[in-house]
């Protein structure tokens, strides 16, 4: 039985250069899904994302080390990507939700950060052209990867895609109906 959106809490890690599309895109869809999202900043103060667009995080990634979540969920974007995959607070916190079988998402280019973490092993995953290169991972082009508790997304043109696909493994269905409707795509 999937849990009630309320009681459903999710992080989303944000680094300097973070691609702001995807960020927002998630951020917002999980939030209109009636989700708890933390947004965590990789140091305190806000964020300036790839293209100059500054979001003022909740709390910094130290504040909620220890927290448990249902879903942590990477935006992708340069250098933000790359951020996140070199933090080692990053690489934990992505271990402890896999080995708590909590759901992991990483769009574009963060998908580095779960090969960085061991995570991508056997995983069928999708990113952004490239961006797994220096892994070994293949990356199999698809707009949006489920494999097993972790989704990948190519890049921010599948942002909403993502996002959505982020509700329905969450909450079901029908929650992402609620959300997708409204959105008139």
């Amino acid at each position: 039985m999937k849990p009630d959106a309320a009681d459903i809490r999710v992080l989303v890690p944000l680094a300097e250069g973070a691609e702001e599309l995807e960020a927002v895109t998630i951020i917002d869809l999980l939030r209109r899904a009636g989700f708890t999202v933390v947004v965590a900043g990789l140091k305190p103060g806000p964020v300036r994302c790839a293209r100059g667009t500054v979001i003022v995080p909740d709390r910094t990634l130290d504040a909620v080390q220890g927290g448990q979540f249902h879903l942590v969920v990477l935006p992708g974007g340069l250098p933000g990507a790359d951020h996140l995959r070199d933090d080692p607070r990053v690489l934990a916190l992505l271990r402890d939700q896999s080995a708590g079988g909590g759901l992991i998402g990483a769009i574009c280019a963060a998908p580095k950060a779960l090969a960085r973490a061991g995570l991508l092993d056997g995983v069928r995953a999708t990113a952004y052209p490239g961006s797994l290169d220096e892994s070994g991972v293949p990356a199999t082009g698809a707009a949006v990867e489920i494999d097993g508790r972790i989704v990948t997304g190519r890049g921010p043109g599948v942002a909403i895609d993502f996002a959505l696909t982020l509700i329905e493994q969450l909450a079901g269905p029908e929650a992402r109906a609620q959300v997708e409707a409204p959105l008139l795509r």
